[in-house]
């Protein structure tokens, strides 16, 4: 068979190949990653037959075709090492096979002497096609150094301005019988230039450099791009249109992305973040509505639904590029925000129908209720529940409460020991009276002391729950039921002691100090809450001793001052209740209900409220008091 007879039929292997791709493209039957697998076998196969001939310029065209086709396919399917490997072999084949002794191992060098050596018409189309290959490959492996080097030496105007050779991608001349490719090198080079200019976006956000990446970004949405990459832009530039302070134009930006057809919870999500910025409440709590909406709906996965490209934005920008970005939450976290930004904003109707249908997917699994797993954004599974006591108890939803309080106290009252003891690290007071850091094997100590940290959220847990309990009670005017669990809750929290007494807990980063504080004021607030029920069935005495131990437990809570002064009024000590009021200290109104971070802050904020809307409003002992602060 002579060497003309070959080509010919190389040059049908390789068009039946690319022919049998379009076919199974135009049908949706080449999404799936055994097709191209198959295709990409048979073009290895076909370049392995045509490199064990001699290389030589009548066939010189036709391996260039075949191997910028292979690369395609095995680009498609992220074997960037083994891309790598026959695009460089495949050059020194060519250099070689003309004499040119390739001149060092470095593949810039072999670039340049490659591009030098083939610039006649017949030739340059298929360097330039492997050229682009080349900025494709370094792309996907995030090697932007040298794209930069050997396509943009000189150029002071970023990825934006390309080299001639790239700008105007050549078209192989008209052969009989022609060479098929599977994707035009022109398509392949704009692909490639959108990307890598997103991908200097990116970097941009990542320093913090929104105004450089803005910038960016917009020039790239100028230059020709798929739908799906587009809506990405749009997407990125809203976010850091967002962080620049321009609320308007990154809704703008969304509405874009939306219209472009980005993922529908991507943007809904993106817009609820910034409305929360914008301290937009209603508007928040609508696109977190809607947000769940879609996340409840199904979504179609039916691969023939959707022709998908050989080569895709994601191939090329990779996943490390858009996780961090477009990372979205849970079904879980979705539901709880919607619910917890209800509660915050006062809709506690709505608040309470969303926490219910949390509870509800939560038990699927009622074993998550003790569930410890600290790295997960939403709060512990108790807290959640917590959460919905306290809402259905503001929507006047007081028996829904209670049972959800019961709920809780069944899963962790056998969990919580006769007695908890916590030895607390001491800190000494430096010479401005800041308390000296701990140090980390310190700050450890408090988690090494048998599983206390544990233990000690079982008991926050249980107190919180009877506390919740005897609010409730409290509303429904069984005075009975409210004094019991109000003192199960006391009676609770007082099992845990600190070794030592004097141990300060003023640490923004300590978290067993979040808790101990915690712990502090939900006693105070549980004997407040008992004071007021004493007050209720005219028990002044014990009410007056419980709001002096909540005032012990928490100082300069002026709600529980108030109550303590009425107290004092009303047991006819007029003198001592006047006195005591002007000497209270008012450096704040409130005193910090939790410092540090604690995850239940709201729980403790409606908590107290309950102190103050038992108030009687039209107490003239009180307006005396008030008048004479």
């Amino acid at each position: 068979m002579s060497p003309s007879d070959c080509l010919v039929i190389w040059t049908e292997q390789n068009n039946d190949i690319v022919k049998k791709w379009k076919c199974a493209e135009r049908k949706h039957k080449a999404n799936g990653q055994d097709v191209r697998c198959q295709y990409y076998n048979e073009l290895c196969s076909l370049l392995h037959i045509i490199q064990g001939a001699l290389c030589d310029a009548a066939s010189l065209e036709l391996e260039l075709t075949v191997l910028y086709n292979t690369l395609l396919f095995s680009l498609s399917l992220s074997k960037f090492c083994e891309a790598g490997n026959l695009l460089t072999q495949g050059i020194i084949r060519v250099l070689e096979a003309f004499g040119c002794q390739p001149p060092s191992s470095d593949l810039l060098v072999l670039w340049r002497e490659f591009l030098e050596k083939f610039q006649s018409p017949r030739l340059l189309p298929s360097a330039h096609a492997l050229l682009c290959v080349q900025w494709t490959l370094w792309l996907s492996t995030q090697q932007l150094d040298s794209i930069q080097k050997l396509l943009l030496p000189d150029s002071q105007d970023g990825i934006m301005s390309l080299p001639p050779e790239i700008e105007n991608v050549q078209v192989s001349p008209e052969r009989n019988p022609p060479l098929l490719l599977i994707m035009p090198p022109r398509a392949l080079k704009e692909l490639a230039h959108i990307c890598t200019v997103v991908t200097q976006g990116v970097g941009k956000m990542k320093e913090g450099k929104d105004s450089e990446a803005v910038q960016i970004l917009q020039d790239a949405s100028m230059l020709p791009s798929p739908t799906s990459l587009l809506a990405e832009i749009h997407m990125r530039t809203g976010i850091c249109l967002a962080r620049l302070g321009r609320p308007q134009s990154s809704l703008q930006c969304y509405r874009r992305a939306l219209e472009m057809g980005a993922s529908s919870r991507t943007v809904l999500y993106q817009c609820s973040l910034l409305h929360r910025q914008l301290e937009n409440c209603p508007a928040e709590i609508e696109m977190l509505r809607l947000l769940c909406t879609a996340a409840h709906s199904p979504v179609s996965c039916d691969p023939s639904s959707t022709w998908v490209p050989l080569l895709t934005p994601d191939t090329l920008l990779g996943d490390p590029a858009c996780d961090s970005v477009f990372a979205m939450p849970s079904l879980l976290e979705m539901q709880h925000t919607l619910a917890h930004r209800c509660l915050h904003c006062g809709r506690f109707s709505e608040a309470a129908e969303n926490y219910l249908d949390l509870l509800a997917t939560l038990q699927c699994d009622l074993k998550q209720l003790v569930n410890t797993d600290v790295n997960s954004r939403l709060p512990r599974v108790p807290d959640i529940y917590l959460e919905a006591a306290v809402t259905l108890l503001k929507a006047e939803r007081y028996w829904d409460s209670i049972a959800i309080c019961e709920e809780v106290i069944m899963k962790t009252a056998e969990l919580i020991p006769d007695r908890l003891v916590l030895e607390m690290p001491l800190r000494d007071e430096l010479d401005d009276g800041s308390l000296v850091p701990f140090s980390p094997e310190m700050r450890g100590l408090f988690a090494k002391s048998g599983k206390a940290e544990e233990r000690l959220n079982y008991v926050l847990w249980a107190g919180t729950a009877f506390l919740i309990e005897g609010q409730a009670y409290g509303w429904l005017k069984e005075s009975k039921g409210e004094i019991t669990a109000l003192t199960r809750s006391i009676n609770l929290l007082v099992k845990v002691r600190l070794k030592n007494e004097e141990w300060q807990h003023r640490d923004p980063g300590d978290n067993a100090a979040s808790k101990v504080a915690a712990l502090r004021k939900l006693k105070a607030l549980a004997l407040a809450s008992r004071g007021v029920g004493f007050m209720d069935r005219k028990q002044e005495g014990a009410a007056l001793q419980d709001f002096q131990l909540s005032l012990q437990a928490s100082p300069g809570t002026e709600v529980v001052e108030l109550w303590l002064t009425r107290v004092l009024w009303n047991m006819g000590r007029e003198e001592e209740a006047t006195t005591f009021w002007k000497s209270t200290r008012r450096t704040s109104q409130v005193p910090e209900l939790v410092p540090n971070c604690s995850r239940n802050a709201a729980v403790f904020l409606h908590l107290q409220s309950y102190l103050q809307e038992k108030m009687p409003a039209d107490s003239e002992s009180l307006k005396k008091m008030k008048l004479s602060r």
